[in-house]
């Protein structure tokens, strides 16, 4: 129903969209900022057909998003695929790109490209427009198999970021964990010894050079199989923070009315059954 209204009226609008949602990956002023009217802009400009619009991922985070070895360019991944599917319901040419996290949040806070699976912070909030919720990921605490089990996370009862008071545990450079977890790195509640990937810390958990890490559960299950860790790691059973994960723009970037007819695109293909298949095809690594 969604997708047929959005056909039905709001095609000539999406039109608009489409050709003013891509300039500003290109089209800056000369003080770098963008133009009042970037879609103005680029008929007056007479510079033809526009490039379709960019939407970064992160290169390494199985299964929501990474990149094969040999597939430079190509984005796969849960986040990805939804991605992919609801700009191709929309009409929007789109340049779906596998990135170095770190890159891709420069070039969002640049303004030239969207950012998928990011999480909303009070710090992101000043300065981006998101989505809806495109997927909910869970941060757990990861530990060597046989480490007994912080109560808190093992259990119904009992306060989680109390549990990692005094350890020693890896994190992702450059990644925020949430507002909760973050301020409780920067309190001191616990030691964060980075690392370039989740998976190294996986490898570094199980080797026992670190007390554990904070990994998404879907990575932690994911990896844990294929970098054959099963009997080394143990996943805690409740999980140090739930985080919705967002499609994000600069806010100067104006691309409100897309995040929009985004989500409404999402609503479908969740009502049509698409994102769960999506989903479930994604985390078999299909």
């Amino acid at each position: 129903m969604v997708r047929r209204l959005l056909l039905a009226v709001a095609a000539p609008l999406l039109a608009v969209l489409a050709a003013g949602l891509t300039l500003p990956f290109s089209g800056h002023c000369a003080d770098g900022t963008l133009p009042a009217n970037p879609a103005a802009s680029a008929r007056s400009a007479g510079s033809g057909p526009l490039p379709p619009l960019r939407v970064l991922f992160d290169e390494d985070l199985p299964p929501y998003a990474y990149r094969l070895s040999g597939e430079a360019h190509r984005a796969r991944g849960i986040y990805p695929e939804l991605t992919a599917e609801a700009f191709h319901r929309l009409g929007l040419r789109t340049a779906l790109e596998p990135t170095p996290w770190a890159r891709a949040m420069a070039e969002l806070d640049a303004g030239r490209a969207g950012v998928c699976g990011l999480y909303s912070t009070g710090q992101r909030l000043l300065l981006h427009d998101f989505s809806s919720p495109l997927f909910e990921e869970r941060l757990h605490l990861v530990v060597p198999a046989g480490t007994d089990m912080p109560e808190a996370l093992a259990g119904p009862y009992g306060e989680p970021m109390a549990a990692l008071r005094g350890m020693r545990l890896g994190v992702v450079r450059g990644w925020s964990y949430g507002d909760a977890l973050d301020a409780a790195r920067t309190a001191g509640a616990f030691v964060a010894e980075e690392a370039g990937s989740e998976a190294q810390n996986m490898l570094k958990v199980a080797g026992g050079r670190l007390d554990g890490a904070i990994i998404t559960r879907e990575g932690a299950l994911w990896l844990r199989e294929r970098l054959g860790l099963t009997r080394l790691v143990a996943v805690a059973p409740l999980p140090l923070a739930v985080l919705p994960v967002h499609l994000a723009f600069r806010r100067q970037a104006g691309q409100r009315e897309l995040l929009r007819a985004f989500d409404a695109a999402i609503r479908d293909m969740r009502a049509d059954g698409t994102y769960a298949r999506i989903v479930e095809r994604a985390l078999d690594g299909q």
